[in-house]
């Protein structure tokens, strides 16, 4: 049961994912302190590289078909607008929970990241990643 849920594609989801988050605040971090860009310059392209990394974890791994299809400079367009609309989600859910239910900030975000990641799966199964069978 446990070998079954370590090798869903849910679960390779998350990994990707957490590898792509981890590249995203290392990277931010290191270009505002060892580069010196500002907070949002740094946050943004830390943002990109980790997209960036999202994207090729998850066409080679999360929903690879086997057949050594490259990834796409179309592939990437629509998973970038995965992650906008998830992004979306997240604010709307952070907000609301934060200012209309007057939730603690931390919960609110916990909350909201939880929306935002199966927001992500969600579109990234059913439409970027979507095999024509």
């Amino acid at each position: 049961m446990l070998a079954r849920i370590g090798n869903s594609r849910f679960m390779r989801f998350f990994g990707v994912s957490s590898v792509g988050t981890v590249a995203d605040y290392i990277s931010a971090l290191a270009l505002h302190f060892f580069l010196g860009l500002s907070g949002v310059v740094a946050s943004t392209l830390g943002f990109l590289i980790g997209t960036v990394l999202n994207y090729l974890g998850h066409h080679h791994i999360t929903f690879s078909t086997g057949d050594g299809s490259p990834a796409s400079l179309f592939g990437f367009l629509r998973y970038l607008a995965a992650v906008m609309a998830s992004l979306v989600v997240r604010l709307i859910v952070l907000v609301g929970f934060e200012r209309a239910m007057a939730v603690p900030f931390w919960i609110a975000l916990t909350v909201a990241f939880g929306a935002s990641f199966l927001c992500s799966y969600f579109i990234s199964l059913f439409w970027v990643f979507r095999r024509n069978t």
